[in-house]
């Protein structure tokens, strides 16, 4: 009985990480299937660009709120919770602007305005669970919004992309509420324990800069792309690449889920005296999730033609399948390996290396023929997630190495 506490005290963990993000990564399948069934391929398009901000914002709401939260536990007061949550609603609605006026052109699209303050709040009300691990709330979260997903764009049939968007962003706003009754489990007790090191909004955003900007150059091969079809007179090529990057969803968020299971415990011993200890775990979770994302690729490249009429209808069935049998392997290798720059805290490393792999999939999409195409995007983002992943490797190394130096001596 003692054994089988002790296996369920250690799984119990990561096993309610990973069914939460299941859940949350199902309603994000669930949304891309729901709206490509209920617009248009053109519609849909304009509805994955909008998105696509959406998926920048999170970007920033990772950096600034929930990563640091994560490392930190608690913020040092409810000002550094209230600022540090308003500086990303300003980042995210001024990247929306900036595009909506230069891209988009036309009246101010409220419906984009909408769309980022119910996705933060969504979000935030997650990262408050995720700090105090109420996995069983999150998941009941989850499961929530699909229901939410479905019932106002299946069961409400929206017109136009107008009053999908809007739909969506209506869901959310009620989790506010949950935002409200948790808000207090992050906020640093008084009197503050001796040892404590809480979270303010400098501390957060000298973070956030760094980490946002390098998830920023990945976003720019993944969300900047869907963006720049989904704008183009083509949009339907950023439907495209949106179903494509929908069905890499559940692996990227499994491999999150580990990922921010073990954050504490990589941070913790990365430079402290069980340094080898941590890298042995870093290096088993790098080969378990490139294992993963591989043979997960494989299964969506034989049965992607097939599900892909299942989940988003007819109108999608000629899609070519075939880079998911390399291309979900280079991504999630990449996915890992920020875990070890986080634990790490080189912010900085991991953005020259983000640089680096967005220059090579900036080139290569200049070297390709036009009118570009989702398969081309998907071949210089597939590159440049690979150079990427080979400079944090060595990058990593040197690291390691340092870090080593600087024990020995």
């Amino acid at each position: 009985m003692a054994s089988l506490s002790g296996i369920r005290k250690r799984l119990g963990g990561p096993i309610y990480a990973v069914a939460d993000q299941c859940i949350y990564s199902a309603s994000q399948l669930l949304l891309s299937f729901a709206l490509a069934r209920a617009l248009s391929p053109a519609d849909f398009g304009i509805a994955s660009a909008f998105l696509a901000i959406v998926s920048f914002q999170y970007i920033v709401h990772t950096a600034v709120v929930h990563e640091p939260l994560l490392i930190k536990r608690y913020y040092a007061g409810r000002s550094a919770a209230w600022w540090s949550w308003a500086l990303v609603l300003a980042v995210s609605i001024a990247g929306f602007l900036a595009w909506q006026f230069t891209s988009f052109p036309g009246p101010l699209r409220w419906a984009g305005m909408a769309l980022i303050a119910g996705y933060e709040i969504f979000w935030i009300s997650r990262s408050i669970l995720l700090v105090g691990r109420r996995y069983l709330v999150l998941c009941a979260s989850g499961a929530l919004i699909c229901i939410g997903y479905v019932a106002v764009l299946i069961g409400l049939k929206p017109a136009s992309w107008t009053q999908a968007l809007l739909w969506i962003a209506v869901i959310q706003l009620p989790f506010a509420i949950l935002v409200a009754m948790s808000l207090r489990q992050v906020i640093a007790p008084l009197p503050a324990p001796a040892n404590a090191q809480a979270l303010t909004l400098g501390e957060a955003a000298s973070y956030g800069w760094k980490a946002s900007l390098s998830q920023f150059m990945s976003w720019i091969m993944t969300g900047g792309a869907i963006l720049l079809l989904g704008s183009s007179a083509d949009s339907v090529q950023g439907g495209l690449l949106k179903i494509y990057i929908t069905f890499l969803l559940p692996m990227q968020y499994v491999l999150l889920a580990l990922g921010y299971y073990i954050l504490p415990k990589l941070a913790a011993g990365w430079t402290s005296e069980r340094r080898k200890d941590a890298f042995r775990l870093f290096v088993k979770f790098v080969v378990f999730g490139f294992v993963v994302a591989e043979i997960g690729g494989i299964l969506l490249g034989l049965l992607g033609p097939y599900l892909v009429v299942l989940a988003f209808g007819k109108n999608y069935g000629g899609m070519d399948f075939s880079p998911f049998f390399y291309a979900p392997a280079i991504f999630g290798l990449t996915m890992c390996l920020r875990t070890g720059f986080r634990a790490a805290g080189r912010p900085g490393a991991l953005l020259w290396c983000s640089i680096f792999g967005a220059l090579v999939f900036a080139a290569a999409m200049l070297a390709a023929t036009p009118p570009i195409s989702y398969i081309q995007t998907i071949n210089a983002m597939t590159l440049g997630f690979a150079c990427m992943a080979g400079m944090m490797m060595a990058w990593l190394f040197f690291i390691m190495r340092a870090a080593g130096s600087d024990q020995a001596g």
